[in-house]
């Protein structure tokens, strides 16, 4: 029994020791990017090309290799948030960059939905942007 006892707290104490000298990372949360708004372009009649810049952001350094699997388009900022968009994705210039396809057919302000996954983060990044086309 007091074996028991003295081999349950020597594990404990091992437990603790390795914790100590064996910290986990803290896993870096959505909050910690940042998508903006770094360009937009006429790509045609009635689309236009916006151009994101992902950001780590406490470092501002940019992420490359992101996943966007969900894009929106609506023109929620002017009043008409079931007016929407066709949107894809396209690639993009340099790491950290990348280029949202809108035919918006309609100038004004709308708002740009997106979702990535970035790699080894187990969240996922959302951001909802204004951004003003055909202007």
């Amino acid at each position: 029994m007091i074996t028991n006892t003295i081999l349950r707290a020597a594990a404990g104490v091992c437990l603790v020791a390795s914790a100590a000298l064996h910290p986990l990372a803290a896993p870096a949360a959505a909050a910690d990017y940042r998508f903006e708004v770094a360009d937009v372009k006429p790509a045609g009649t009635g689309k236009s090309d916006v151009t994101l810049r992902l950001i780590h952001a406490a470092d501002k350094k940019p992420v490359a290799n992101a996943v966007i699997f969900e894009i929106k388009a609506d023109m929620g900022p002017e009043g008409m948030p079931t007016m929407t968009a066709p949107t894809k994705a396209l690639p993009g210039s340099q790491p950290g960059l990348y280029v949202i396809e809108i035919e918006a057919g309609m100038a004004g302000t709308w708002a740009l939905q997106v979702a990535a996954k970035v790699q080894g983060e187990r969240e996922t990044v959302r951001a909802a942007l204004p951004v003003k086309l055909g202007q």
